[in-house]
């Protein structure tokens, strides 16, 4: 495990997988001195261009199931560190992405990082597979609750990853993705049309977004601790069968 302009960086180039979470580190309220040194993002009057939005909140405890993951599946994972109230990892256009240009070197870091990885892999395996790990709080569907939440863009999973996973977590989890078994199109809210949607483009890798909901992560729901642990280590083992299913 490497640290480097507050990115944290795991390798493991046997494995096609990797893991990226752009909103798991420090908590906007935890990294209130950083007010002394940048300036934070704020909401604009209409608050989008070209269609990225400005949102201020993170994902909480998202990385600690990541880091559950990687305890039992030696992954590739990429891990923004600083609070998204000063970069959002998972934005594009830099006017959305940061507000102060000195944060810049840390925002390129992040995607230089990935880069870095698809690039060794590629060189080594067939086929990759990028999943963004992220945090969700409202329903995609009203008077439904999704444990996990599915993004493709309805494009970038041209091996039908979203699928393979859908059908290996729905006997035990209840996992949202388009159009499958009557669900409907994505969701606006979870599209999966930013990180995931950026490296399918650029490389042409299977790149999904997944979303997690509160009841693994968050410390205000019983036994969420535990359910997280649990629900990291099914993660494991799917991996392990991806694996071997893309080699």
């Amino acid at each position: 495990m490497n640290e480097k302009n507050f990115i944290i960086t795991t390798e493991n180039y046997n494995s096609p997988i990797i893991i990226t979470v752009p909103h798991g580190g420090i908590k906007n309220g935890q990294g209130s001195w950083l007010e002394l040194f940048f300036q934070k993002r704020i909401r604009l009057e209409d608050n989008s261009i070209d269609g990225e939005k400005i949102v201020l909140g993170g994902d909480g405890q998202i990385m600690h199931i990541v880091a559950d993951i990687l305890k039992k599946y030696k992954a590739n994972a990429i891990i923004g560190v600083l609070p998204r109230l000063f970069v959002d990892y998972n934005r594009f256009i830099p006017q959305i992405a940061y507000a102060d240009k000195s944060m810049k070197p840390f925002y390129r870091e992040y995607h230089k990082s990935i880069d870095k990885i698809v690039k060794k892999l590629l060189t080594k395996h067939k086929n990759i597979i990028l999943f963004d790990f992220h945090g969700f709080g409202t329903q995609p569907i009203k008077g439904r609750e999704f444990d996990i939440i599915l993004g493709t863009n309805n494009q970038s999973s041209p091996k039908k990853v979203d699928n393979f996973l859908y059908s290996y977590f729905k006997k035990q989890y209840q996992v949202f993705c388009a159009a499958i078994d009557g669900l409907p199109e994505e969701s606006d809210l979870y599209k999966g049309d930013t990180t995931n949607f950026h490296y399918y483009e650029k490389y042409g890798i299977d790149a999904l977004l997944v979303e997690i909901a509160p009841k693994f992560r968050s410390s205000k729901k019983i036994d969420s601790k535990e359910k997280g642990k649990i629900l990291a280590e099914d993660f494991a083992k799917f991996f392990y069968v991806l694996e071997n299913k893309i080699k």
